[in-house]
């Protein structure tokens, strides 16, 4: 399981605002990074994933609740301020339901493809704010020198009311 760079974090954190009172929800939280980040600057943290197995590993913060469904079914049947999705299967559906609960989301997507659709579905809920495509480069050492390796570009596009 691939787990959010912490640059991509910082620039999500950035866009979304957190305050202290926010109820903030981790969309196909995988290894929870995001959820743990994002659990020292709101009040409640929900980590939604449908993999069990996920769910059964996962180290979290004390105000992390660790939930264990679709990700739509959880939209549906909680209230949150805000999304972000790190997975993006059935993300149309979603994307409607959420908009009309939260007051921000994100949704991190490493295909064009997808982040394509996410725009314009946000755009059709009218609540797209931006899109933003991120490319990290970390260092290693080349003989005694410092040169740097590209990781894989991430799409992140944000919304909100």
């Amino acid at each position: 399981m691939k787990a959010t760079k912490e640059e991509i974090i910082g620039i999500l954190f950035s866009k979304l605002k957190p305050s202290i009172d926010d109820v903030f929800v981790d969309i196909g939280c995988g290894s929870c990074r995001v959820s743990n980040f994002f659990a020292d600057y709101v009040r409640t943290v929900y980590a939604v994933d449908i993999d069990e197995s996920v769910i059964a590993e996962a180290k979290v913060k004390p105000n992390v609740r660790l939930i264990h469904a679709h990700g739509l079914e959880f939209l549906r049947n909680f209230d949150y301020d805000i999304v972000f999705f790190g997975g993006t299967k059935d993300i149309e559906e979603m994307l409607r339901v959420a908009g009309e609960k939260a007051r921000r989301l994100a949704v991190n997507a490493a295909r064009i493809e997808v982040a394509c659709n996410v725009i314009r579905i946000m755009k059709e809920l009218n609540i797209f704010k931006e899109a933003i495509i991120v490319n990290v480069s970390r260092s290693y050492d080349l003989a005694g020198f410092t040169a740097f390796k590209n990781l894989n570009p991430v799409f992140i596009i944000v919304g909100g009311n």
